[in-house]
């Protein structure tokens, strides 16, 4: 009898490899479209392209089994969601999406880099462009709904990929399904907080906003609202789970952090800790070796551009800590009351348990507890900061609660299925809403179109740049300058089978504009 053959080196991570890929494109599309000189465009993409060979090479040399049946499961779970979620139009579409299809019809329809002539100046689009510029490479060859089935086809993969990354750490089939329902279906007790303070409990209402300034959002809210922000904070749990199992070294999760940033930097705030946790810690005892140190390097040369673009004029938008008076802590305890403390609860009653080993080391479940509590205190435009810097936090703790679900026994497993459950009306309220809503058409109305038409009437501080306030600094003289500049000479509908819709309630108007 002759031994079963070993797995094939990386199989078994190639659907992450896969979303890694869809994450890098359009950093590797910014660096050779957006910038002044075309020798930089080559050396950045070169760079970055590199650095990326190295992460994958590092994937690809750990040894796991593919699971067909999950994988199937996980690709299906993202398709699914992000058809619901409002991507192709098929289903409603939450406000966000209003703009965010404007942005997409723009980098589909103007030359790159896109300028826009807003309030007197003239300005660059400045936006974390990730979630677009590959869709928007398929709109500019075969027209915007075809940037729109670009777009559903990429985030399926991309989400696909994450769902199966983490419900792997389940080891077998059943428990793997069972830690990415957890995943799924994972929130605060909204719906506690909301009928608390009286408000309306109507199916289908968005619920997180109960209290004004703070929101931890659902994963399902975070892929049917934004799905950028998810993405990226997805895409560096998926590492950190990688790096913690031993299958990605340090400098290739230091790599996938950089990449993530064009997704979005408020979710990768909330990351920081957990890399830098993972470089003063070694559960595998590993050796950093030249070559990774080089890759990192690159990577960070590579993605320069990427940060001044992105910081680019953006001291505009509203930041700062919070003003602790009464109604702000007494909406802050409430808050951690219903959103964090059952969950706390269930570390508590766990502690000491070996269970989901592959999820959690020591250190992680403090840290994303601290991370929780201290992110509300710090205010970024309205309530962007909270909601995303969160991200990566709420999955850790999602994972380590779905592993717990799932190990548990007796009267305590009910306990945690109890809790899980009330949180689950939240992410049942957002499919809720998409089911009994109408869709809506695709619009071809840019931003500037766009943001006249409510609930987008604020100022677009987030999305563009004032080129004279670049002159001078390092972005002005790496960055391209747009070759034109849109304006709009007058109104018109942009989506008027939209604009007959009643919102689902009062938190809707009032969306993230990132």
């Amino acid at each position: 009898m002759t031994s079963a053959k070993p797995p094939a080196g990386g199989r078994g991570h190639w659907p992450f490899g896969l979303a890694l890929g869809l994450i890098a494109l359009p950093n590797l599309l910014f660096l050779a479209t957006h910038l002044a000189s075309g020798v930089v465009a080559v050396l950045c993409v070169g760079a970055t392209l590199a650095a990326l060979a190295h992460v994958l090479a590092d994937l690809n040399r750990a040894r796991e089994p593919l699971d067909r049946r999950l994988l199937a499961v996980s690709l299906v779970a993202g398709f699914t969601l992000c058809v619901l979620g409002g991507e192709a139009h098929w289903f409603f579409a939450n406000d966000d999406w209003l703009i965010r299809d404007a942005v997409l019809r723009d980098l589909v329809a103007r030359p790159w880099p896109v300028g826009y002539r807003y309030q007197g100046d003239e300005t660059l689009l400045r936006a974390p462009l990730g979630l677009y510029l590959a869709p928007a490479i398929a709109g500019k060859l075969l027209g915007l709904h075809a940037a729109h089935l670009a777009l559903l086809g990429q985030d399926t993969f991309l989400f696909g990929g994450f769902f199966y990354g983490f419900a792997r750490t389940g080891g077998t089939f059943g428990r793997s399904f069972m830690i990415l329902a957890v995943f799924l279906l994972f929130s605060g007790w909204d719906v506690a907080g909301t009928w608390l303070l009286g408000r309306p409990l109507t199916f289908g209402a968005h619920l997180e906003q109960w209290v004004n300034a703070l929101q931890f959002s659902s994963h399902v809210t975070q892929l049917f609202w934004v799905p950028n922000h998810a993405a990226s904070g997805w895409a560096f749990v998926g590492a950190y789970l990688l790096r913690r199992r031993g299958a990605l070294g340090v400098p290739s999760l230091a790599i996938v952090f950089g990449l993530c940033v064009f997704w979005s930097p408020l979710s990768m705030m909330g990351a920081l800790p957990f890399l830098g946790l993972a470089l003063v810690s070694s559960p595998h005892r590993e050796t950093i070796r030249l070559r990774g140190v080089a890759a990192l390097t690159l990577a960070g040369l590579g993605l320069i551009p990427v940060a001044l673009y992105l910081q680019a004029d953006a001291a505009r938008v509203a930041h700062g800590l919070r003003t602790l008076d009464a109604p702000f802590l007494l909406g802050y305890g409430l808050f951690l009351g219903f959103e964090l403390l059952p969950f706390v609860a269930i570390l508590a009653v766990a502690r000491g348990r070996r269970l989901g080993p592959d999820i959690v080391s020591r250190w992680e479940m403090p840290l994303a507890i601290v991370l929780l509590l201290l992110v509300p205190l710090y205010q970024l435009g309205s309530t962007d900061f909270v909601m995303r810097a969160s991200i990566p936090a709420l999955a850790l703790l999602a994972l380590r609660i779905g592993a717990i679900a799932v190990d548990m026994q007796g009267a305590r497993r009910a306990i945690v299925v109890l809790i899980l459950a009330v949180g689950a009306v939240t992410p049942l309220y957002e499919i809720g809403r998409a089911l009994i809503r109408p869709a809506f058409a695709i619009s071809d109305c840019s931003l500037l179109e766009a943001a006249g038409t409510p609930p987008n009437a604020g100022p677009l501080y987030h999305y563009v740049a004032r080129l004279d306030v670049l002159h001078g600094t390092w972005a002005g003289q790496i960055l391209a300058v747009p070759e034109t500049f849109a304006s709009v000479e007058a109104r018109r509908p942009c989506w008027p089978d939209h604009d007959r819709l009643a919102p689902a309630s009062a938190a809707e108007s009032a969306p993230d504009l990132r």
